[in-house]
């Protein structure tokens, strides 16, 4: 290991099937090689299937795109939520985005994958979430309150500058490139 700088690594894949979570498990050394002589610390990776969506309304040459803050946060982001039991990828989209906007959707097509990573409750988690272009199929009712605190219609170019997160305004930019 000390000539060639390279960490040992176990690996280990586990599934839980009834929550589509999946795990990966490996070992590092706590110190810099080559000077490591301490103990290796075990560190799991919750993999999380979420799906979401990017509800957009068209009106004359203008097109508007649905936004969320969540409670407690200053931070835009599109509708979003993980994937429960045996639901589809469309299904969990659609019943996301209805809680966490008020709008019942109809999908037009997907828009694309992101992934990320996170920690939480010093727990780590990577994130895989698939995302569909909707149309509202009806005006807002009540949303999630308890998670949600805004909901915004904005621009299309304008939702791109309020997106906090990259990988999101890439995916409004393939839209406004036609790419999707």
């Amino acid at each position: 290991y000390r000539k060639t700088g390279f960490l040992f690594a176990k690996i280990n894949f586990s599934c839980k099937n009834s929550e589509e979570v999946f795990e990966l498990t490996y070992w590092v050394k706590k110190c810099p090689i080559p000077y490591c002589q301490g103990d290796r610390q075990k560190v799991t990776i919750t993999y999380v299937q979420a799906c979401g969506g990017i509800v957009r309304k068209i009106e004359g040459q203008n097109q508007y795109i649905l936004l969320i803050r969540k409670k407690n946060s200053p931070l835009w982001t599109l509708p979003k939520g993980h994937q429960e039991n045996d639901e589809s990828e469309q299904e969990t989209a659609i019943r996301e985005v209805q809680e966490e906007t008020g709008y019942c959707c109809r999908i037009e097509k997907k828009a694309g994958e992101i992934q990320f990573q996170y920690q939480k409750n010093d727990q780590n988690f990577c994130e895989r979430v698939n995302y569909f272009i909707m149309i509202p199929k009806n005006n807002l009712n009540a949303f999630d309150t308890g998670e949600v605190e805004e909901v915004h219609w904005a621009e299309i170019r304008e939702a791109q500058s309020l997106l906090f997160y990259q990988n999101e305004k890439n995916l409004i930019q393939n839209i406004i490139q036609k790419k999707i």
